[in-house]
């Protein structure tokens, strides 16, 4: 199988998971009955998908549940359920932008030689403050969210990365920038092909202070990485990630708010 995609599930209904899985239906010119799959993990809630969901599509789902871990130990097991040639993070209440998402990654990695981590634009969806009218913004890569990015899984387990299981929040940065560091084949990919959905309850959405409010958590995923860099031996790089909190924490703390 050339692709698994890990989806965390929570309290995400058949109703919101739908669109996800709707979305890897309709992808144009791949195999989704061979080279296509999609792992999905229960952390530890009631809530959980019907087999009228999981039996509808042409590609493979497996669903697990599991003891409530968080969202980093729910990744980790899909991770260790996966057996595909790569593996691609996706929340359970996102979806794909465009049916040509997974042609443009196929050709990266069967004609363009693949890679061991990629990183893409994506599309947000926001809400306009005046009018409540969707909009829709082009994030341009970065090292902070999970969405648009892709790893070969013998990468992964060829240096062991992991999410880490005690970040919750802003735990994905700690993630992101531990994979480009190590990763000796990075590309970039300018077609956004992930949609950061929005929704109504999200904090993070529509708190204007929600860095502010997160920030100790931010600090917490910034050190986890630090030490994780010293116990590689990887001085240099834990010196950057030391430099940039620093400079970050004093344009943050400087904002008007």
């Amino acid at each position: 199988m050339k692709l698994q995609i890990l989806v965390p599930q929570y309290k995400e209904t058949d109703d919101i998971v739908k669109n996800l899985l709707d979305s890897i239906q309709i992808q144009q010119s791949v195999d989704l009955e061979n080279e296509v799959g999609v792992i999905i993990v229960n952390d530890g809630t009631d809530v959980k998908l019907s087999d009228e969901l999981l039996s509808k599509y042409t590609f493979k789902i497996e669903y697990y549940h599991n003891e409530h871990a968080g969202v980093s130990a729910t990744r980790n097991a899909c991770l260790d359920h996966a057996v595909a040639d790569y593996v691609m993070f996706c929340d359970a209440d996102d979806m794909f932008f465009n049916a040509c998402g997974l042609y443009i990654i196929f050709r990266e990695i069967d004609d363009l030689g693949g890679f061991d981590a990629l990183m893409s634009s994506f599309i947000e969806e926001s809400r306009d403050p005046e009018t409540n009218k969707p909009l829709y913004i082009t994030r341009q890569t970065d090292s902070t969210f999970v969405h648009g990015k892709f790893y070969k899984r013998q990468f992964l387990l060829d240096n062991n990365i992991r999410w880490n299981p005690d970040l919750t929040i802003h735990e994905d940065s700690y993630f992101n920038c531990l994979c480009q560091r190590l990763a000796k084949e990075f590309k970039f990919s300018q077609s956004p092909f992930y949609l950061w959905k929005w929704r109504d309850d999200s904090v993070c959405r529509h708190d204007p202070k929600y860095i502010l409010k997160t920030y100790n958590n931010m600090l917490d995923s910034n050190t986890a990485l630090v030490k994780e860099f010293i116990k590689r031996n990887r001085i240099i790089d834990a010196q950057y990630y030391i430099t940039s909190m620093i400079y970050d924490a004093y344009f943050t703390m400087n904002k008007d708010e």
